[in-house]
């Protein structure tokens, strides 16, 4: 008998726990299949407050339109046309919820439909269609949000996998018929060479490679669907980056552009780009202005200037350099046309203000030019004032103004 009884009990155990987890897989069906259960129809819908839900006064009616698919599982729903799509459309066959192009949100449950914003973690009604519900649904949905999540990630992962490897196809095709790599070339030119009007330092220029193959075919970068990838591209002796030409002194007055291919080292070309130097230049190094402490003094720096000669245009230059006198660091060496301008600010930082009084300000920057003899003329537009002092709310209580640094010229001779 005893034996009887306790199979007797451990087959209804078994059989509730069986019972229990079909429950709780049902529980979690798709909302797809939730939605189906609903009609096409006007509803009327309560706005929520984030506390409390109200009847939407203004527009107590909303129209719902239900598309479904062939399994009869609705795939999209419309609210006053507004249509809303499955959250991983494309991707999963399982439904957590309905999203719009915008942040709100549709939760089916039997007799309401919940509008919703937020992350996972952190949901908020916006209202309710047909039935109100309750402010605490917003944690029903966040908890059945993540219980869902791990019904979708098995089809997200072959989802994300087919389109790598579609990707990887589509990429595989478009190297075989752009990618120079395992083609005869029978020649390559930089082509399509746009060097702005006003071109010197701290510029940058474009340009495409085309590769004519020995079949005649033509393949350039750029819009020309050619990889840029396919070459080893340098700059002569510039410091030319591929995005702006430094700060520092060009020779030769110009960047050539020489291109190898990768997989034939006698393919190859070079362009030479011709540097304008006909724009001004500007640096600021002001000392640092603080809401609530003391501004900080610029540093003071040494400018030498030394006239020459364009290489290819035979135009008188300058070629600048600047050094901050107080680290002793160089902060940059270029050229520049004898017609243009170098603005320099090294200007001091405004002090703040803290607990109603002011802070004090930083003292301006002392500038020394150095032009050699050769200097005919040069043109340097300079800013070195002291910055002004926080203003305090009572009498004084304002801070120091700084002190404006100076502006010294001397003549010797200087080396590049």
């Amino acid at each position: 008998m005893t034996k009887k009884v306790n199979l007797i009990l451990l087959i209804i155990g078994l059989t509730g726990l069986i019972v229990f987890n079909f429950s709780a897989v049902e529980a979690q069906e798709s909302q797809s299949i939730t939605a189906a259960a609903w009609s096409d129809g006007d509803y009327k819908w309560w706005k929520s407050n984030y506390s409390s839900f109200y009847l939407n006064k203004e527009f107590e009616k909303l129209k719902m339109e239900f598309i479904k698919n062939n399994a009869g599982e609705v795939i999209e729903v419309k609210r006053d046309g507004n249509s809303y799509y499955r959250d991983q459309e494309g991707k999963s066959d399982f439904t957590r919820y309905f999203k719009s192009s915008g942040d709100w949100c549709l939760f089916f449950k039997k007799k309401t439909i919940i509008i919703f914003k937020g992350a996972h973690d952190n949901i908020k009604i916006v209202g309710c269609i047909k039935a109100k519900c309750k402010s605490s649904d917003a944690e029903y949905i966040e908890k059945w949000l993540a219980d869902t999540e791990k019904l979708q990630a098995d089809d997200i992962e072959r989802y994300n996998k087919k389109v790598a490897e579609e990707n990887d196809l589509a990429e595989q095709k478009k190297r075989d018929q752009y990618s120079i790599e395992g083609k005869s070339v029978a020649s390559l030119e930089v082509v399509n060479l746009v060097v702005p009007e006003k071109f010197g330092h701290y510029r940058s220029f474009s340009y495409d490679i085309k590769a004519t193959l020995n079949d005649g075919t033509e393949i350039t970068t750029g819009d020309g669907n050619g990889y840029i990838s396919d070459y080893e591209i340098s700059y002569g002796n510039s410091n030319y980056n591929g995005y702006q030409l430094e700060g520092e002194i060009i020779e030769e007055d110009k960047i050539t552009i020489s291109v190898v291919s990768k997989y034939n080292s006698n393919n190859k070309t070079t362009k030479d780009v011709v540097i304008k130097y006909n724009e001004d230049i500007s640096f600021s190094w002001n000392g640092t202005s603080w809401s609530r402490s003391a501004g900080e003094s610029a540093s003071s720096y040494k400018i030498e200037i030394k006239q020459t000669t364009h290489k290819t245009t035979n135009e008188d230059l300058l070629m600048y350099r600047i050094t901050n006198i107080n680290t002793g660091s160089l902060i940059a060496e270029f050229k520049i046309g004898t017609d243009h301008t170098v603005l320099f600010y090294c200007k001091g930082g405004n002090g703040g203000v803290e607990d109603n009084v002011g802070n004090d300000a930083g003292n301006g920057g002392n500038i020394t030019v150095v032009k050699d003899p050769n200097v005919e003329y040069y043109n340097l537009s300079y800013e070195n004032g002291g910055g002004n002092g926080g203003r305090g709310e009572y009498n004084n209580k304002d801070g120091r103004d700084g002190r404006d640094g100076s502006f010294k010229e001397e003549t010797r001779p200087v080396k590049f």
